[in-house]
């Protein structure tokens, strides 16, 4: 163990999600030394379940085998699509209502790199939020700008004009779009770990796409000591997996 190491994980166990581990195993060692057996074993196993949720192993695990079934691509090797779809969900707002790149903004960017490429003749863009400064944020049109802000033009970019709440709608779109221009060739840009979800709804809309994978999260760690503390960017992966898991379920 690094010195580096050993600093990092001190640091996280003063963070917040780290304290209420620390808090609950406290609580836990208590009612043990108090031969109070119940609650002991009821601390420990709430501590066991908040610590494999905040764990970035096992979140990446989780990540990891929804993105198993999506093969990486070489885009050197890719025949031309006549059309790569892109899911909404990779943009944020700024104060000023400006769109920026977020977290999961990586499939902007490999649709971008896929025009310029020369291996899609157009981009189509979807989604809406109501989380915006405003209220409503129209995600195509915000994936519009950043897309015309790294040199797509206009006439690649195509934006679903109807509210796309949720990646149902948006395959729901899609199939209306496809039936108007006939697309034979057609990719489908989001995270890896959202694609095995959005395909089964495509595959059930009769879409026959190639899915192509960005923001990849399910990467092997090495271990390293701080991976062991619960913290946020664990709960946010397994979070983020357990919506996919979720929502597979549901047929959403």
């Amino acid at each position: 163990m690094t010195l580096f190491s050993l600093e990092k994980t001190l640091a996280l166990l003063v963070m917040p999600a780290g304290l209420i581990w620390l808090l609950i195993l406290a609580g836990a060692l208590l009612c043990l030394r108090r031969r109070q057996l119940g609650l002991a074993a009821l601390g420990l196993g709430i501590a066991l379940g908040y610590a494999l949720a905040g764990n970035i192993l096992f979140a990446s695990a989780l990540l990891g085998k929804l993105e198993r079934g999506i093969e990486p691509v070489a885009v050197a090797g890719l025949e031309p699509f006549d059309v790569v779809c892109v899911l909404g969900g990779g943009t944020e707002q700024n104060p000023d209502g400006s769109p920026e790149l977020g977290v999961a903004g990586d499939r902007l960017w490999m649709a971008a790199k896929l025009w310029h490429a020369g291996k899609a003749r157009l981009l189509v863009a979807s989604g809406a939020s109501r989380d915006g400064v405003h209220g409503f944020r129209d995600l195509a049109q915000e994936t519009r700008a950043l897309w015309r802000a790294v040199g797509v033009p206009d006439k690649a970019i195509l934006t679903v004009a109807e509210p796309c709440w949720n990646t149902r709608d948006e395959i729901k779109a899609y199939t209306k779009l496809q039936a108007r221009y006939r697309w034979r060739r057609m990719a489908l840009v989001s995270s890896a770990s959202h694609l095995p979800r959005a395909m089964a709804l495509a595959s059930r809309a009769g879409l026959a796409f190639t899915p192509v994978g960005a923001d990849r999260l399910g990467r092997p760690h090495a271990f390293q000591l701080q991976f062991l503390v619960p913290q946020g960017l664990g709960f946010e992966w397994t979070q983020r997996a357990c919506w996919e898991y979720v929502g597979r379920w549901l047929g959403m």
